[in-house]
């Protein structure tokens, strides 16, 4: 089970920087896979929302302010997401969480776990080089697989011939 953050901007932070309605807080909810903003639309109808998958999360970043802090969301396609209202304390937890989860879901750490879970899945034994060197070959072949080098296809042709050796 997927745990979520959740983080709520302050209405008097969101005052300082022009959001003058009570009504409109800025949310970010965080998981393992993705973050996501929300804000109450300017009819007070429904919610807009912007998810983002951490695998397309280039960055973020806090601005602090003299009092409270931005938090500014840069995605691969160039996009910038701006998010006004969080106290310094919270908009440096929720860098620090997700900086994890951008690491752990680019194509390096994704590769690391898949060897890691290889190895695991292996377990220790005098033979432990020769996993290593299947771990090794998989790594690469997910990181070209992740690279467009690969399709699906030829991957899984490739992970099967490397693991019935």
């Amino acid at each position: 089970m997927e745990q979520e953050n959740l983080y709520k901007s302050s209405y008097i932070l969101r005052v300082l920087s022009g959001d003058y309605n009570p009504f409109r807080p800025n949310i970010i909810v965080i998981n393992n896979s993705f973050i996501e903003f929300k804000k109450r639309n300017w009819h007070l109808i429904s919610v807009d929302t912007q998810t983002f998958h951490f695998q397309s999360v280039v960055g973020i970043d806090v601005d602090k302010h003299l009092i409270g802090a931005s938090l500014k969301i840069a995605t691969s396609g160039n996009e910038r997401i701006y998010v006004n209202g969080f106290s310094k304390k919270s908009a440096n937890m929720v860098k620090r969480i997700c900086s994890e989860y951008i690491s752990a879901n680019s194509q390096r750490g994704t590769s690391e776990s898949l060897a890691g879970a290889i190895a695991k899945a292996v377990g220790s034994s005098a033979r432990t080089s020769n996993y290593r060197s299947v771990a090794d070959e998989l790594t690469k072949m997910k990181a070209l697989l992740d690279s467009g080098v690969l399709t699906q296809e030829e991957f899984d042709i490739q992970k099967t011939k490397i693991l019935n050796r």
